[in-house]
């Protein structure tokens, strides 16, 4: 009997905690998206105090089972207030799958993909208050989609990816020095891992991290499969007299994988990183996208001072997603549209502080 009711009390406190660290979390759903079906892939960023969503691919008619055709837009999505606005302008192409970040007012693009493939462009793009602007930047060495990237100060870093769609997964950092573009992008040292895809990534304390992704592993009967990645990485840069010295740390290995989750990741009460969505091992190996369960709905901290992982519970609400920018804007991190199953996006966009 003594032990029973210990059972019970620990049973209680774990749900208890749980309810506590997630509830510490504050959820908000903002305006969706116009035109009710969202888009997975977009470019996202803030402008003028505005939050500005771009690009993105769905499957409009058909869903993929169904025989649907992939579908990329260069709609521009503007939101000030509570109603997005589209804007007339557009981008110089469909384009999707890219990485996007803000920097001093201006929403750069980079990368990406469409029905014709992949591409080198890099373009900022800024909100007047009426308008779109555009200035272009220079391109990436080579097309490449479906990589990570962030801002570190002026420093765009990006991670992985691959550059056509039945390339392979990369193990390439490029950066790009916004205080001399005339230099162009340039390769750092990439860190001590697998190439991948769909890596995320976050910055803190003046330091890059990277997590996770996926590429092709072969199981023993010489079948391909997703191999969903597990490790994690700290890049330190320090500006020195001839560029840019890269110092990597390999960190504790994440709980569970996550490849395409929404990046970058946010940083809550100044101390942790939150991990929602993003495919891990199991769900990877769903075959049937009509039957396909959803994304992973376990929330994760990561804490970058101890260097260490926590379960918080889950995420039974909202739907978990895939392939979507996260945005800091009006004090919370924005999760920006994405994709809840196989071929299947949501309108919806979800603050979290």
């Amino acid at each position: 009997m003594k032990n029973y009711s210990y059972s019970l009390l620990l049973i209680f406190m774990l749900i208890f905690s749980d309810t506590i660290a997630q509830t510490a979390i504050k959820w908000s759903e903002l305006p969706s998206l116009p035109g009710g079906k969202g888009w997975a892939g977009m470019y996202a960023g803030v402008s003028n105090d505005a939050l500005i969503a771009m690009g993105g691919a769905n499957f409009p008619e058909k869903y993929p089972w169904e025989g649907g055709k992939k579908k990329w837009y260069e709609d521009i999505y503007v939101l000030r207030d509570k109603t997005w606005i589209k804007a007339k302008e557009k981008l110089s192409s469909p384009m999707a799958y890219g990485v996007s970040v803000t920097h001093k007012n201006e929403v750069i693009l980079i990368g990406g993909s469409n029905e014709n493939g992949y591409s080198r462009q890099v373009t900022a793009m800024q909100w007047d208050g009426t308008k779109i602007l555009r200035r272009d930047l220079p391109s990436l060495p080579s097309p490449m989609a479906n990589m990570a990237g962030l801002l570190m100060g002026d420093l765009i870093v990006i991670f992985g990816g691959n550059e056509s769609a039945t390339g392979p997964a990369l193990q390439t950092c490029l950066a790009l020095d916004l205080t001399d573009v005339t230099a162009g992008w340039f390769e750092l040292e990439a860190w001590p891992g697998e190439e991948r895809l769909f890596p995320v990534c976050a910055n803190y304390g003046g330091k890059c991290y990277l997590f996770g992704g996926e590429n092709t592993g072969i199981n023993s009967k010489g079948e391909k499969f997703r191999n969903i990645l597990l490790d994690s990485y700290r890049l330190s840069l320090e500006r020195q007299q001839k560029g840019w010295k890269a110092s990597w740390e390999k960190l504790a290995p994440m709980p569970r994988g996550m490849s395409a989750g929404g990046t970058i990741l946010p940083v809550l009460n100044n101390d942790r990183f939150l991990f929602w969505g993003g495919v891990d091992a199991v769900t990877a190996q769903y075959k049937t996208p009509a039957t396909h369960p959803g994304i992973i709905e376990s929330l994760l901290y990561y804490f970058p001072e101890t260097d260490s992982w926590e379960y918080i519970g889950e995420q039974t609400q909202i739907p978990s997603r895939v392939t979507l920018p996260v945005v800091f804007w009006n004090n919370q991190w924005v999760y920006v549209s994405g994709e809840i199953k196989p071929g299947i996006r949501t309108p919806s966009v979800i603050g979290v502080r």
